[in-house]
């Protein structure tokens, strides 16, 4: 009897063994079997644009990162001739130009939406907990901000199938309904960088990594169809690199895919060949030239595009777009000001944090440095709160390198759109001197921008407070408790123009009111500064100039200087005056500076690690910094040289670094030193 059911429990393993192997089976022999969701009403949708008097025109908008911006082109050319798609199949890069489209927006309107931001204001780094490096909260925010935020695939105006792969069933994901963010989301969630995307069972990847022109599915709903491609193909890659050498790898079969489908239908396909092949897929800064060359490339097929039906769909449109045209500018209008974008939908991060003081304009004074840790954030809607604990080091200049182990919180609203409050805290502790440091700061600014958008104007009010409490060397100079009290009016013109030979920018003037003191005594003064550059066109040679006063009103001298004042030194005399309210040491009313730096930033010069890393806006400066803080006409020097780069993840994410080294002519020696120019 026990043996008898000791086979009858074998062989009833062996049936679910059996069962699970034969559905194994089944799965893996279904692996080249799309998923289709939506099949039936894209369909009928497409139906009802021709009612069956003629064949479709479908649309395929091929991956490309950066260089899938070529395709805003191809649309606008489309447009001008008369010319709408039926349908629009896409993935990737291709996909977030395809569903702007398909929503409504017109190639100038996405244009828009994409060169009127920062790219990087609109992505945050994150530990790979989900998956992925990048967060793109503030990204679809600002989408849901122009075109807003209940949105269905399938009741867009436009047909569209954003195709996916999914990590689950490993099988490729055609979508054609669901949410709007959703599948968005879904359509650039290339592996490592963003995390997959959640989707009816599914765990959804970027469909490019297969196929970047899936022209096989376009004809399975017309006889029409447009391609328009943006394939990779530069040359100057070293392909020795092991992140290159897996990069090109992906690249090779997703390329060879998209051949193999496109050349099926190349005596019937119109195939608009964008002529991007050797642009980096990092260079989302070039989405005006990108545009061009897709226009034009669309342009080369005039004769076969002239053949094909006219649509009514693009002024039916009409009413729509002029209501996107108004939200643009109310998004573009807020964003403008503080780079700003509100969180429709809360967002929580973990992730690598860096807050610098070191910002363009620089509005702190007491406290320079930088608090490296693992951040967490929250935002929602116009607030947000920030916790980074981890170190903060200075280095400024070479006789003030330090370290700390501190926690920094922050807290930010902006309101009333032209307002943005700010209050931060930061404790560390000073192990060398066994000493506990607080700083801590509040900031109420107001901005607006008029003569149509040329000039700037801001209104500050601040108030800084270091409590040194028992004399770290962490903070120079600063010693017990100190505060700073500051009004400044700001104003600054934005007159950037690449069609003259030269381009002048970052021209600003402001004018503050400064209350120093050390909760015993006070005194105030009047500070200026000015501050501009002059870029030539045509030969990348650069001139930046600032130049800043700062006036005691008492007329009791030892007028304090700031590392914020722009001029490097390590002298003890220059960076300690004023510091202390009760010593006197110099019977001079006025600190007064100037700085003059001559360089070159090759426009072209944009190197690569593995396509991973890019650096950008390179330069290589000669600086001439000069300060009269004697009552002598004779200033003193400091020279050197300065380099900079913005070190970009992706071309999405981006990192301002700049290193200088000079002769500090007060000092007799080397100055030298590096900071994290953040200016978003």
């Amino acid at each position: 009897m026990k043996t008898t059911r000791k086979l009858l429990v074998i062989l009833l393993l062996l049936c679910i063994v059996l069962s699970n192997l034969a559905a194994a089976t089944d799965d893996l022999l279904v692996s080249d079997v799309p998923v289709s969701y939506g099949d039936a009403s894209f369909r009928a949708r497409i139906l009802d644009r021709t009612k069956g008097e003629r064949s479709p025109i479908g649309l395929v908008l091929s991956g490309g990162s950066a260089r899938a911006f070529a395709h805003i082109g191809v649309l606008k050319y489309l447009e001008e001739q008369g010319i709408a798609p039926d349908f629009i199949i896409s993935n990737s890069m291709g996909s977030i130009v395809g569903l702007l489209y398909a929503a409504g927006l017109s190639p100038d309107q996405i244009l828009d939406c994409i060169t009127s931001v920062s790219i990087q204001s609109l992505f945050d780094l994150t530990l790979p907990l989900e998956g992925g490096m990048l967060d793109s909260s503030r990204f679809l925010a600002k989408v849901a901000s122009i075109i807003g935020t209940d949105l269905q695939v399938e009741s867009l105006p436009i047909p569209i199938i954003v195709i996916t792969e999914d990590l689950v069933t490993k099988r490729q994901v055609q979508i054609s309904e669901g949410d709007f963010y959703t599948v968005l989301q879904a359509s650039y969630a290339l592996p490592v960088y963003f995390p997959p995307v959640e989707y009816k069972g599914h765990l959804l990847i970027d469909g490019g990594v297969t196929n970047l022109v899936p022209v096989d599915l376009a004809y399975k709903y017309a006889d029409s169809v447009i391609v328009s491609t943006t394939f990779y193909d530069v040359d100057t890659l070293n392909l020795k690199n092991p992140l290159t050498i897996l990069n090109v790898t992906l690249d090779i079969g997703k390329r060879r895919r998209g051949v193999e489908e496109l050349k099926k239908y190349l005596d019937d396909v119109i195939w608009i060949r964008c002529p991007v092949e050797n642009v980096s897929f990092m260079e989302f800064d070039r989405a005006n030239y990108l545009s061009e060359q897709g226009y034009d490339a669309a342009k080369e097929q005039a004769e076969k595009i002239s053949l094909l039906p006219k649509s009514t769909l693009i002024h039916s449109l009409d009413a729509q777009r002029a209501n996107f045209a108004v939200q643009l500018k109310a998004s573009s209008a807020e964003y403008q000001l503080f780079k700003h974008v509100p969180l429709n939908v809360p967002s929580f991060l973990f992730g690598v944090g860096i807050d610098s003081d070191y910002k363009q304009p620089d509005i702190s004074a007491l406290k320079d440095d930088t608090t490296l840790g693992m951040k967490l954030i929250m935002r929602k809607q116009d607030l947000s709160f920030t916790v980074n604990p981890g170190f903060a080091f200075q280095s400024r200049t070479n006789d003030q390198l330090s370290a700390a182990p501190a926690v920094r919180t922050q807290f930010d609203y902006y309101f009333l759109q032209h307002l943005h409050l700010s209050i931060y805290n930061t404790l560390l502790y000073d192990i060398n001197d066994n000493s506990p440091v607080a700083n801590s700061g509040i900031t109420l600014e107001g901005k607006i921008f008029t003569f149509d958008d040329l000039l700037e104007i801001s209104l500050l009010q601040s108030y800084e407070q270091i409590d040194n409490f028992n004399g770290s060397d962490f903070y120079d100079y600063w010693d017990g408790h100190s505060f700073l009290y500051t009004v400044s009016a700001r104003g600054q013109l934005h007159l950037t123009d690449t069609d003259q030979a030269w381009s002048f920018d970052d021209t600003a003037l402001s004018l503050s009111f400064q209350m120093l003191g050390d909760f015993s005594t006070t005194r105030s003064f009047l500070s200026a500064r000015f501050s501009g550059e002059a870029f030539h066109n045509k030969t990348d040679i650069f001139v930046s100039m600032y130049g800043f006063g700062r006036f005691a009103l008492d007329g009791n001298g030892d007028v304090p200087f700031f590392n914020a004042d722009g001029f490097r030194t390590t002298d003890t005399q220059i960076k300690s005056q004023g510091h202390d309210l009760t010593v006197s040491t110099n019977t001079a009313n006025h600190l007064v500076g100037m700085g003059l730096t001559v360089g070159y930033r090759p426009k072209s010069f944009n190197p690569t690690v593995a396509e991973l890393l890019i650096f950008q806006n390179n330069s290589v400066g000669l600086y001439s910094d000069f300060l009269w803080s004697q009552n002598s006409f004779t200033p003193y020097l400091s020279i050197g040289l300065e380099l900079h780069s913005d070190i970009s993840l992706l071309g999405i994410r981006t990192l301002p670094l700049s290193i200088y080294a000079g002769w500090d002519q007060k000092a007799s020696t080397v100055v030298w030193g590096f900071y994290f120019n953040l200016i978003y």
